[in-house]
């Protein structure tokens, strides 16, 4: 059933807002509702009486009403910059045309289990397509529409919240970057006791102590090739360029094709900013990657 644009848009939205105090209030439900919640969302006595269609038209969030085979009936202004619709454009369309795949499976399990249990609908996200190209994540809240006592299709106000989960986003991220930090903080109090134990002469073995230089050598490379993105294969290719070996000889040592280490040679002087194998070289020995040549 399709809602013309001319005076049903009125009751549509009288029907809408009359149920709730704000667009996001639990209860979402039919006109069935008691006397005296009628009563408590009406106006005050001697106040003038809202205008229902303009406060839904002004709206920042998407409103929308279905009929019961999942069509868009009204769509508010909000479309526009919510979806890059026109709400002409979108009405008469599944709402399933405007949502991802994953997004459209979602949707029609509530809107099916809003018609068939004839109540609201929990908060549930979805990724809409933007007619532009891209996607908008919406926050959805959803209840019956009806008329005469009888439901004749699904009502709803969708949320723009990208932004928040693009910080969501931003915050796990850097999360990471600090679950990252604790590990080298592990890795250099590690450092720390080894070589606190190498200066108090705690072993007493010159091989132990080595070993454990070793280690703490070993622990700060790669540290410090982590830092410009480069691998343990990397730092013993820049060892063995450091050598003077060529690539033939690098791929004999290593057991790979030329060409392969051809590619990790152009990938090392990448990270390190270089653009020839002796400068590769040098900015390595700089950094005490690796040991200049005896």
């Amino acid at each position: 059933m399709r809602i013309r644009r001319k005076s049903p848009a009125v009751a549509v939205h009288r029907d809408f807002t009359r149920r709730r105090a704000a667009a996001y209030s639990p209860a979402m439900t039919s006109q069935r509702s008691s006397p005296a919640r009628r009563r408590a969302v009406g106006p005050v006595a001697g106040a003038a009486a809202p205008d229902y269609q303009a406060l839904v038209e002004a709206a920042g969030d998407l409103i929308y009403t279905l009929d019961l085979e999942g069509r868009f009936t009204f769509v508010n202004p909000a479309a526009r910059q919510v979806l890059g619709y026109n709400p002409a454009e979108v009405i008469g369309r599944s709402f399933t045309e405007v949502l991802t795949p994953e997004s459209a499976k979602v949707a029609l399990k509530h809107f099916r289990q809003g018609l068939a249990q004839n109540e609201s609908t929990p908060f549930f996200e979805v990724e809409a397509k933007r007619k532009q190209g891209g996607t908008v994540h919406l926050e959805i809240r959803a209840g019956g529409l009806y008329r005469d006592g009888r439901m004749i299709g699904r009502q709803g106000v969708g949320r723009d919240i990208s932004e928040l989960r693009a910080l969501q986003a931003e915050v796990a991220a850097k999360s990471e970057r600090v679950s990252l930090l604790e590990e080298r903080t592990r890795i250099a109090m590690n450092l720390y006791a080894r070589i606190a134990d190498l200066a108090g002469g705690v072993t007493g073995d010159p091989v132990q102590s080595r070993h454990a230089l070793r280690e703490v050598h070993d622990a700060v490379l790669r540290v410090s090739a982590e830092k410009l993105g480069l691998t343990a294969a990397d730092l013993k290719i820049l060892e063995l360029l450091a050598r003077g070996l060529s690539n033939p000889e690098i791929a004999v040592e290593l057991h790979r094709s030329p060409h392969t280490i051809k590619d990790h040679i152009a990938r090392i002087m990448q990270r390190l900013g270089t653009h020839r194998r002796a400068e590769a070289v040098a900015t390595a020995i700089n950094l005490g990657l690796v040991a200049p040549p005896p």
